[in-house]
């Protein structure tokens, strides 16, 4: 279809447009905006009349767009705050491994040094050919996508690459299956740095658990993928409807500090209210799919955390 001809479906179906929106169709795509966002706007009734999309009266293309726009910031403003997120497992994960096997040479390739049996032990398998991998790959001279970084750690140490620096070469679903995977001493070891690191932000601690810490970055690795491909995100329920965005929301607190938490929150606000500016009408239906009720819940929060 011609952007003209796309105008002129939306029109067909109900949906004011003006101007700008052949303008906005051609820079986002027909199928970004409208395939993406169109759901609190269409009237169900009528579309199940004529069988195909029809919009509820009074509706613009601008509206649309607003939600698209602020799904992107959205997207954007966690993508950063889970990445601060991600930095702080590897951080911690290298550091407390490393710790207790101080004396051998790359021992996140001994199978030893893992959980002995379950679900864990079996991740550990699956996950050091992975690493074997990236070290193999980055002696081979004829390798061109290696990794600089990796390669001086092979030459210069014989063939030693410490977990910190081969963890900036692992994503997140990795270092994740890396932590599910350690013994029971290293992920207590882990738990209680997280601890720390929550006291030394906050003025009221919180015990942070290892099984708090699986459910925590499981949730982040999710919606950090969605960030990272660019999909729909406020109304992503990855894996139980019961998981939101404000539930991410709420874990984020437990492993970033406190003054990025608080700015992070306040940058939130700001986004759902030029929202509720833009689309009042269907304003609570995206805080529902968010995990909000109305605004209040999210200003409600952001007090609680001021104080903790």
């Amino acid at each position: 279809m011609t952007v003209e001809s796309q105008v002129q479906r939306l029109n067909n179906r109900g949906l004011r447009t003006d101007a700008r929106t052949p303008w906005i169709l051609e820079r986002e795509g027909y199928y970004s905006v409208v395939n993406g966002y169109k759901d609190p706007f269409l009237d169900k009734e009528a579309g199940i009349r004529t069988h195909e999309d029809q919009y509820l009266p009074n509706t613009s293309f601008n509206e649309l767009y607003a939600l698209f726009v602020f799904d992107r910031n959205l997207r954007f403003l966690l993508f950063r705050m889970t990445t601060l997120s991600e930095a702080i497992l590897k951080t911690i994960c290298s550091y407390e491994f490393t710790k207790e096997h101080a004396d051998e040479k790359n021992p996140y390739l001994n199978i030893a040094n893992y959980a002995e049996a379950g679900k864990a032990h079996d991740k550990a398998i699956r996950l050091i050919p992975k690493l074997e991998k990236i070290i193999s790959l980055n002696k081979d001279s004829n390798f061109t996508d290696g990794k600089e970084y990796l390669r001086h750690c092979l030459e210069k140490y014989e063939g030693e690459v410490p977990l910190w620096v081969l963890c900036n070469d692992l994503t997140i679903g990795q270092v994740y299956w890396f932590f599910q995977a350690q013994n029971s001493i290293v992920r207590g070891n882990i738990s209680r740095s997280f601890t720390a690191l929550y006291k030394d932000s906050h003025q009221h601690g919180e015990e942070i658990t290892s099984i708090q810490l699986d459910k925590i970055y499981r949730r982040i690795k999710d919606f950090r993928n969605i960030c990272a491909h660019d999909e729909r995100l406020y109304c992503a329920h990855p894996h139980d409807r019961n998981i939101t965005v404000f539930q991410l929301v709420k874990d984020l607190r437990l492993v970033t500090d406190k003054k990025r938490y608080l700015e992070f929150l306040q940058s939130l606000e700001s986004l759902l209210v030029k929202l509720r500016k833009n689309i009042p009408n269907h304003f609570d239906y995206v805080c529902s799919e968010m995990g909000l009720q109305d605004l209040d819940v999210l200003q409600s929060w952001m007090q609680t955390s001021r104080q903790l």
